[in-house]
C-alpha cells in the first residue's frame, strides 16, 4: 500500500475545506449569524433592544451574482422592539463573504 495516495487525499480535503468558504454557497449556521449581525447592526442606527433570532432555516440559494447568493430562509426574530417584527416577513436575501472579517454578510434586505 503506497502511503503517500491516503496522506495526498486528506491534504487535498483540506485545502478544499480551508479555501472553500468563499467558494460555496453560505451554510445555514452562517446566514443565521449573518443574519443576526445584520439585524443588530443597520448602518447608522443605534438598536436600543437587540433582536434575536428564535427559528432560522435556509431554503434554497440561486446561483451566485455580483451580489453574492440570494438565499430564501424561514426565520423568526423576537424583540422587545415591536418594529423588529417585520423582519418576519422577509423570506431572502444576499449573503456574501466579506473578505476583511473573513465572514459571509447579509445585505440589507430592504
Amino acid at each position: 500500500m503506497n502511503i503517500r495516495t491516503p496522506m495526498t487525499a486528506v491534504l487535498g480535503l483540506l485545502a478544499c475545506a480551508c479555501s472553500g468558504a468563499s467558494g460555496s454557497e453560505p451554510s445555514e449556521a452562517q446566514m443565521r449569524e449573518a443574519a443576526l449581525y445584520a439585524i443588530n447592526h443597520p448602518p447608522g442606527v443605534a438598536v436600543s433592544d437587540p433582536i434575536s433570532i428564535k427559528f432560522f432555516k435556509k431554503e434554497a440559494c440561486e446561483k451566485p451574482t455580483s451580489m453574492g447568493y440570494n438565499c430564501h430562509f424561514d426565520w423568526q426574530v423576537a424583540s422587545a422592539n415591536l418594529g423588529a417584527s417585520m423582519y418576519n416577513n422577509i423570506s431572502s436575501s444576499f449573503f456574501y463573504f466579506d473578505k476583511e472579517s473573513g465572514k459571509w454578510a447579509m445585505r440589507p434586505p430592504f
